[in-house]
């Protein structure tokens, strides 16, 4: 549900915007939304995940250790930008050939090779490419690592969906001023909270000028566990 009315409640803004593109606190409005609709969706899928490894109901290629042989580690190496690498990709549990984009401290983010995919990860989890006259078979990845990495950046992901909850409980407020505002100035024919067309639409943000159709409210964040 929450999904759901983040989408809709962007279409709305969208809409406003129209009306007034220059508006500083919508365009914010606009681009928080965007961000809580993408860590929405991040936190739906690691929750399925957590669910299937609670249940039983995770397959091999969920959670298995890795298989494939991993290079020797040189933590000491100093990777750059356009390094070739092998980088683990959380969703397999497997390591792939990518480039080096960008490196910020311990965050890396690369480009796989196979699926031109981009992810972050972190230094511990890129390793050297093999080299082509063979190199002893170290030990695999343990799955415990794999495991707190995915935690870790669920939890990152958390702390955001947070405070763009909060930023958007404030943003509540400036709606309802902007709406009185223009109103009264005539840019906006009809305030955004004005009552439905029909006795089954709700009051939330505005209907933007769609005849019948509530807007969402601003909704309480569901607890992730």
């Amino acid at each position: 549900n929450n999904l759901q009315n983040y989408k809709l409640q962007l279409q709305q803004v969208e809409a406003a915007l129209t009306t007034a593109p220059e508006n500083d606190e919508l365009i914010k409005l606009k681009n928080d939304l965007e961000e809580v609709i993408q860590l929405t969706c991040d936190l739906i899928k690691a929750q399925l995940l957590d669910d299937k490894a609670v249940d039983g109901e995770i397959d091999d290629k969920d959670l298995a250790e890795l298989t494939k042989p991993e290079p020797t580690v040189s933590s000491k190496r100093d990777w750059k930008p356009g390094d070739m690498c092998l980088a683990l990709l959380v969703q397999d549990g497997q390591y792939y050939q990518a480039r080096i984009e960008s490196i910020e401290g311990e965050e890396v983010s690369v480009v796989f090779s196979h699926n031109k995919s981009a992810e972050v990860t972190t230094l511990e989890f890129i390793k050297e490419v093999p080299r082509a006259d063979g190199v002893p078979k170290p030990k695999k990845q343990p799955l415990s690592k794999v495991r707190e990495y995915q935690k870790k950046k669920k939890m990152k992901k958390l702390q955001r969906y947070k405070q763009l909850e909060e930023e958007r409980e404030s943003e509540k407020n400036k709606w309802l001023a902007f709406s009185s505002k223009t109103t009264k100035k005539g840019v906006i024919k009809k305030s955004i909270f004005a009552s439905p067309d029909n006795v089954n639409g709700r009051v939330g943000i505005g209907t933007c000028g769609v005849s019948g159709k509530g807007m969402t409210e601003f909704v309480p964040a569901e607890k992730w566990r």
